[in-house]
C-alpha cells in the first residue's frame, strides 16, 4: 500500500491512482523524482517546466512525485514555479519507489553502518551510480552534437532562477569588454558569441547546476531534505500508461545526474 500526499491541497491517496490516466484516451506520464533537495529532481522538474511550455507535453497529462514531505514539496514548487496543472505528490517515506524497483543508490547493503551522506559521496565518484563523472564533466565541457530538444530548457532554467534570485545572476561577458550580463535578460544567449547556438556548448550546463545548487539546494536545504536520510540516496526514475492504464514506457534511473532521458519520455507521452 503505497499513499502519496497532494503537495498543493494536502489530501491523501494510493499512488496506484497514477497509473489511471488523468485525461480520458490520453496517455500519462509520472515521473518519480529524487527528493526535494536533489539535483535530479531540481533538473527534472526543469526539464518537465519547459517542456510544457514549448507545448511539447500537456500540462495535464503530466504528474510529479519526489520524496519528502509535502511542506518540503510546495517550497520545491513556489521557487521553480511549476504549472499549477501539474498534480505533483509528496512520497514521505519512499514507499512508491520500492514497490517501483527503483535503485536504492551506493551500496544499499550497507545501509546500516555507512552514513547516507558518505554513500551520495561515493555516488558522485561514480559508485553505484554509472554514468555521473561524465554526465559532470559534459556540463562543463559541452556536446555539440545534441539537438536543441536536449538543451534548450536551459536558457528558461537560467532565467528563471536569475529571476528568483538563484546565484549566479550574471556572468561576465567572455567575449566582450567582461561586464556583467544578467542571466534574466540574455539566459543560455551568453554563449551565443562564443560557441554558436548548436548544441550544448562549454559550462552551459555547469552554469545552471551551480545556480541550482548554491541558490536553490544549499540554501534551503533545511526546507527540501527529507527527514529520513537513508532516502537521500534513494533514486527515482519515470512511467508512462496508455489509455489502458498499461505501461509502455519505464525508466529506472541510474543515479546522480542520470535520470530519465526527457526526449524518450516525451516521445513515448505523445506515441
Amino acid at each position: 500500500k503505497c499513499e502519496i500526499t497532494h503537495v498543493r491541497s494536502d489530501k491523501q491517496s494510493l499512488a496506484s491512482q497514477l497509473l489511471q490516466p488523468r485525461i480520458p484516451g490520453k496517455r500519462s506520464a509520472v515521473f518519480f523524482l529524487t527528493h526535494w533537495g536533489d539535483f535530479n529532481s531540481w533538473e527534472v522538474a526543469q526539464k518537465v517546466r519547459s517542456a510544457i511550455k514549448a507545448g511539447r507535453i500537456d500540462a495535464t497529462n503530466v504528474s510529479l512525485v519526489g520524496i519528502g514531505s509535502a511542506e518540503s514539496g510546495r517550497r520545491f514548487v513556489e521557487m521553480l514555479e511549476l504549472p499549477a496543472d501539474v498534480q505533483i505528490y509528496a512520497d514521505r517515506e519512499g514507499s512508491c519507489y520500492s514497490c517501483l524497483k527503483f535503485s536504492r543508490g551506493a551500496l544499499p547493503q550497507y545501509a546500516e553502518s555507512l552514513s547516507p551522506y558518505f554513500r551520495v559521496f561515493l555516488m558522485l565518484l561514480g559508485v553505484g551510480s554509472p554514468g555521473t563523472i561524465r554526465t559532470v564533466l559534459g556540463g562543463y565541457i559541452g556536446d555539440r552534437s545534441l539537438p536543441n530538444t536536449a538543451t534548450s530548457w536551459i536558457d528558461e532554467a537560467l532565467r528563471q532562477g536569475a529571476a528568483k534570485g538563484r546565484w549566479p545572476i550574471s556572468v561576465p561577458d567572455l567575449m566582450g569588454d567582461w561586464k556583467m550580463l544578467n542571466l534574466v535578460e540574455v539566459g543560455s544567449g551568453v554563449w551565443d558569441e562564443g560557441f554558436g547556438k548548436e548544441g550544448l556548448r562549454p559550462f552551459e550546463l555547469a552554469t545552471i547546476r551551480l545556480q541550482n545548487m548554491v541558490g536553490g539546494i544549499i540554501a534551503n536545504w533545511s526546507d527540501l531534505a527529507p527527514e529520513n536520510d537513508e532516502l537521500l540516496v534513494q533514486q527515482g526514475g519515470a512511467v508512462v500508461v496508455n489509455p489502458e492504464s498499461e505501461i509502455v514506457y519505464y525508466y529506472r534511473d541510474k543515479g546522480i545526474l542520470t535520470y530519465v532521458p526527457m526526449d524518450d519520455a516525451v516521445e513515448a507521452l505523445r506515441s
